[in-house]
Parts: C-alpha cells; sequence; structure tokens
C-alpha cells in the first residue's frame, strides 16, 4: 500500500457511485482541489485531473473509505465515509492522506485521514428546504397505517 500527504480541500463529497466497481458497503465520493505544488504528485500517484465545465478550475476525484479519519494534533475522530451520512466540505486548505491499494489486480485510491486545526473544519452540508426557512433536519417518522386483515379487503 502506498501513502501520498498533500495539501488541499475537500469541495464537496457525493453519493456517487460507479456501478462498474462493485462496494460491499457504498461510500461517498470526494472531489478535491489541491495547492499548485501538489498537482503533479497526484497526477503521478495515477489519479486523473478533472476541469469543472466553466474550466475555472481543476479538481479530482476520490473515494472515502467505509471511516474516515479526522485528525487534530495527535487526536482523531472517526466518521462514517457511508452514503447514509450528509455530505461534507471544507472551506480551508488541510493536509489529506490518499492511499494506493490494490484488490484483485485492480488498484483503488482513498482519501484516509484529513488534518484540520479544529474538528468542525470539516463542515456537513444540510439539505435545503425547497419550500424556504433554510436547511432540512430529519425526524424520526412515526407509522401511522392501520392493519387490514385479508378480511377486510373488498376483494
Amino acid at each position: 500500500m502506498k501513502n501520498l500527504i498533500i495539501t488541499g480541500k475537500i469541495n464537496t463529497t457525493s453519493n456517487r457511485k460507479d456501478d462498474r466497481f462493485k462496494q460491499e458497503y457504498p461510500t461517498k465520493t470526494a472531489y478535491i482541489t489541491v495547492i499548485e505544488s501538489d498537482v503533479q504528485k497526484l497526477k503521478d500517484f495515477s489519479l486523473t485531473e478533472y476541469t469543472t465545465r466553466d474550466g475555472k478550475e481543476n479538481y479530482f476525484i476520490i473515494k472515502i473509505p467505509k471511516e474516515f479519519s479526522i485528525v487534530k494534533g495527535n487526536k482523531m475522530q472517526k466518521i462514517s465515509g457511508g452514503i447514509e451520512i450528509p455530505n461534507f466540505k471544507t472551506d480551508k486548505e488541510f493536509k489529506m492522506n490518499i492511499i494506493q491499494g490494490e484488490n484483485m489486480g485492480n488498484k483503488f485510491y482513498r482519501l484516509q485521514a484529513i488534518q484540520v486545526n479544529n474538528y468542525t473544519d470539516v463542515e456537513f452540508i444540510q439539505q435545503e428546504n425547497p419550500f424556504g426557512n433554510g436547511s432540512l433536519t430529519e425526524e424520526t417518522t412515526q407509522s401511522y397505517g392501520t392493519d387490514i386483515q385479508d378480511d377486510d379487503l373488498p376483494f
């Protein structure tokens, strides 16, 4: 396994997945930008550089593992990299650890960890309320269904 330390920021994450690559546990995809001196390091590491449609920004796409580490000094918090949590981003540049592994002859890359000044530097993106009034929060749903017996059906 190879490790690469670069400096950049997570512009966003998404629940995007590619059906050509099977995952037992679907995880988030990160869209990252890096400082100019690290662009070539990522290319040499065999990652592909992409450009936004408007041509204004270059970025890299990389998967996040099942557990993602946020490092602060000599301490860390682990968060799920799964699609069940909200997407997240960073507004500042931080050091990131990217690994390259191989499984059954196929190389894979993971954004393993990010080093931050404060854990709150990783900002979770809340879904906007399409009816206004800010972001949506999820509440536990209650079942209002009625138990129906076969004898109650009209057919």
